[in-house]
Formats: C-alpha cells, structure tokens, sequence
C-alpha cells in the first residue's frame, strides 16, 4: 500500500462497539493510510478478529489471545483517566489447543493480547491463576514463532498496593526474565515509569503509546526517555479516545493523534515519527 502511514498496533474493531460499522471504520482507516491490527480478547473477539483480516488482501491483521481479565467473571463500573469505564467479561478457561489453531493462521501476526491485571485485585489466586496463564501464551508464541502483545497493569488505587497485592510490572519481569528464548514483543498501553519501559526494551520489547498521552502529561517524561526506534502507537479502541475526541467512540483512525503528540514531545516532526514507528510495527509483526 503506498500511502501507509501510520499502523494502529493495538485494535478492537472485532469487539461489539463496532457490530454495525466495523467495515466502514476499517475502509476510513485504510483511506487515511493507516493500516490495523484488531487484537483479540478471549475466543469469540480472536475468531472475529481473523475474519475481519480475512476480509482485507492488505492492512488488517489479527491477534489472538485470552486478556487476564477474562480469566474470571466481573461486572464493575469505576473511573480511569478522568472518564467512566463500563466493564464486563465473562470467565473463560485457556484453550491452547483453540488458540494454537487460530494462532497458525497467516493474518495473525502475534498473540495477545495477554499478561497481568492486578486493578482492583485482591485475591492472591486470581494473580497466580493470571501468571499461569500468560506463561501458556508465551508457550504459544514460541511454537508460532510470533511476538506477545502483553497488557500489564498494576493495582490502583495505592491502598491494594500493599502486601500479596504487589505489583503487576514486577511479577511481569520476573517472569519474562525466566523465559530468555522469548524474542520479542510490546509493551501495549503502556502507562508505567521511564525506569520500567528501558528494562523491558533490555528485553527486546517495543513499548506502545495511545491516546492517554494526549490528556495525560503524566507520560511525557516516558515518551521523551523512550527511544524513538522502540515505540509503537496504538488506539486500544473503542477505548480511551485521544484529544480533541474524548468521551468519543475511538477508532483506528485516531491514531494519528497519538504519533503528533509523540513528534510534539520529542521535538520532532510527524512525519519522522510516522515513519519509524510504522518501520518498527512492521519489523515486529512481519508485515
């Protein structure tokens, strides 16, 4: 595709949000040169997900995979980010062979998304029960010789940081460190410190930026540490819509915004982040 500008790493047109206009953002994407992966979540998303990038000879591809938070039922309504989040997931147990099946499929180009979840987790066996299913993923993505698109968040607020309530970044090292055959992959929504981005680089991991940044001056300090050569943008829409769209419906095409606040950051221009940030997405997931 020669206008390819920019590669949203990190979708969910495959979720419900977009039932009765998945194909229309994806051609509004594809328009604006912005090429997509649309990340699965649990069974159903992942098997949506390689439909949809069956359904394009170019610029959409797929990732399967078991997110931790559907690893047990929830129903919960909190604010992130200065806005209301509305959630609902329903338990779902790890099938390897389902996912090594679906993983197999030449439009997935990675498996996740996958990891740790520890917000507003209390009980010590969810956390163990997340950490052993994130290493069957890096089982999978092992034999599928594909990269891991890991979601990592800590517990928040403070008050669930103490004790067994840990951190999730640190159980996601320890674990990664024990598996040093593992080759690559990124770092997804990643709202963690400057200290932790450059050891999961050390790794070999990319580290992806969305919207939040665009709102959340929190991040700038990481974004400017960051080399430019290890980052990727991502929209992780429908969620968390970048400025000037919050509170909006978030889409593919967004992700613009995010690589302008990137160049904003660092001092340089659009189409110098465009370029490397599209050349590092490529190289991570073969495409």
């Amino acid at each position: 595709m020669e206008n390819l500008k920019l590669i949203d790493t990190h979708a969910h047109v495959n979720f419900n949000d977009f039932k009765n206009d998945s194909n229309e953002t994806i051609k509004r994407s594809l328009k604006d040169g912005i090429w997509v992966i649309n990340v699965g979540a649990e069974k159903a998303t992942s098997e949506m997900a390689v439909k949809m990038a069956e359904g394009y000879e170019e610029g959409v591809f797929a990732a399967v995979g078991l997110h931790p938070s559907h690893l047990m039922e929830q129903n919960v309504e909190y604010q992130e980010n200065g806005e209301p989040v509305k959630y609902k997931s329903n338990e779902e147990e790890f099938n390897y062979d389902f996912y090594l099946e679906l993983a197999k499929h030449e439009k997935v180009v990675a498996i996740g998304e996958c990891g740790l979840d520890y917000f507003r987790v209390t009980d010590q066996n969810f956390k163990e029960k997340q950490k052993e299913i994130f290493a069957k993923h890096i089982e999978l993505a092992k034999e599928v010789n594909k990269p891991l698109i890991i979601h990592c968040r800590d517990a928040r607020p403070p008050s669930l940081r103490s004790g067994v309530s840990g951190q999730a970044h640190d159980d996601l090292f320890k674990i990664l460190h024990l598996e040093a055959k593992l080759s690559s992959g990124v770092m997804h929504f990643f709202t963690g410190t400057a200290d932790q981005a450059k050891k999961y680089i050390d790794l070999g991991f990319y580290i992806s930026f969305s919207g939040v940044i665009t709102f959340a001056k929190e991040y700038e300090e990481t974004v400017r540490q960051i080399p430019l050569e290890k980052i990727l943008t991502e929209t992780d829409c429908p969620y968390v819509a970048p400025a000037p769209h919050r509170g909006k419906r978030n889409e593919p095409a967004y992700v613009k915004y995010v690589a302008q606040k990137i160049a904003e950051i660092k001092g340089l221009s659009f189409d110098e982040v465009a370029e490397q940030t599209t050349k590092n997405a490529r190289e991570l997931f073969g495409i």
